[in-house]
């Protein structure tokens, strides 16, 4: 045989070995980035991201949780996405491992958790704002939960008492105040919407600013959702007559909010003195803003008060949280004055 045929016979050799070795290794490859587990058998993991974590590390990590058969090649696919491209159908795009949480299982293939490890998506906290708190009770909710700083939530909610919905919210830890503040006050605006007669006020600030003020003090004052809409007959028909509230709600207020003072058990006959423009005991009319952040009940009662001849309420039932409503002044002295105060996580 000829030299030259020798050479090409041994260059024909060496070409079909690298395609062979190319193709075990294509063939290696694609079985090592398909899903390691059917869905029936998988092995679901929560990985936590920290920032600066390299993907090599995350490979070990999901290696070493079930989660990938090779972390080799994994690890490789993710530094060469055309080939990723070509193993798994897909198009996972420049990969990169980002801060966050992703729900991980073991049948999801390389590109599919490609795709979530890039996705850097942060694990939310659920936080339930009942009705009627003040912001500064909001804000030390949040700050307890780690969402945000007590003091950055009360700077970014200044002028918004009232506003800050109460609801229950998926929120991510060390979120922007701001942005925290935004999504109570955008839930405000939507829930409000679904009340025609609330919708209404949306136009008119002001307006609306009186009603969100009576729901607060109703708000502190109602047991049962359907005394509501009297409660708020009671305060309409004193504030068209230009007589004070007389509300113990807006006493607690001054007295914890404004004072700083720890909340009451009672309150006294020198607590109703108190020179504050929040007390409505010596002053008529609604006070300057809302004392707290009230509830849908609440605000379509102050939106919707029920048409009565009532100028006075008194809690009578403390368990079943029911009031008397009286007309006249002899009536509701005759029921007796207690000046109980609601409960302080109101």
């Amino acid at each position: 045989m000829k030299a030259g045929n020798k050479i090409a016979l041994a260059l024909a050799a060496s070409l079909i070995l690298c395609l062979a070795v190319l193709a075990a290794t294509f063939l290696c490859m694609s079985y090592l980035t398909k899903a390691k587990d059917l869905p029936e058998n998988q092995v679901a993991f929560k990985l936590r991201i920290q920032s600066g974590d390299s993907a090599k590390k995350t490979a070990a990590i999901l290696q070493e949780n079930r989660i990938i058969k090779n972390k080799t090649a994994f690890y490789l696919l993710a530094r060469f996405p055309k080939l990723a491209a070509v193993l798994t159908n897909e198009s996972p795009g420049i990969f990169c491992v980002k801060s966050g949480v992703c729900e991980l299982n073991s049948s999801m293939d390389a590109a599919s958790i490609y795709k979530e490890l890039s996705a850097g998506r942060e694990e939310l906290k659920s936080v339930a704002i009942p009705e009627g708190l003040t912001a500064s009770k909001i804000a030390a909710r949040l700050d307890s939960s780690g969402i945000c700083a007590a003091r950055d939530f009360l700077n970014a909610a200044s002028g918004l008492e009232g506003f800050l919905f109460p609801d229950t919210y998926s929120l991510a830890p060390k979120s922007d105040a701001k942005k925290v503040v935004k999504i109570m006050t955008d839930n405000f605006y939507q829930k409000t919407s679904s009340v025609p007669s609330l919708l209404a006020l949306h136009a008119d600030r002001a307006a609306l600013l009186r009603t969100v003020t009576l729901a607060s003090i109703i708000e502190r004052e109602y047991r049962s959702a359907d005394e509501a809409p009297l409660i708020a007959s009671v305060f309409t028909n004193r504030i068209k007559k230009g007589i004070g509230l007389y509300s113990c709600a807006t006493v607690e207020y001054v007295i914890t909010e404004v004072l700083g003072r720890p909340h009451p058990d009672i309150i006294t006959y020198d607590d109703l003195k108190i020179q504050s423009p929040y007390n409505t005991y010596i002053n008529a009319g609604l006070p300057p803003g809302p004392i707290c952040n009230p509830g849908l009940v609440a605000l379509k009662a102050a939106a919707e008060p029920a048409a009565t001849d009532f100028y006075y309420f008194q809690l009578m039932d403390e368990k079943a949280g029911r009031h008397v409503f009286t007309k006249t002044l002899s009536e509701h002295v005759q029921q007796g004055a207690i000046f109980k105060t609601k409960k302080a996580s109101r």
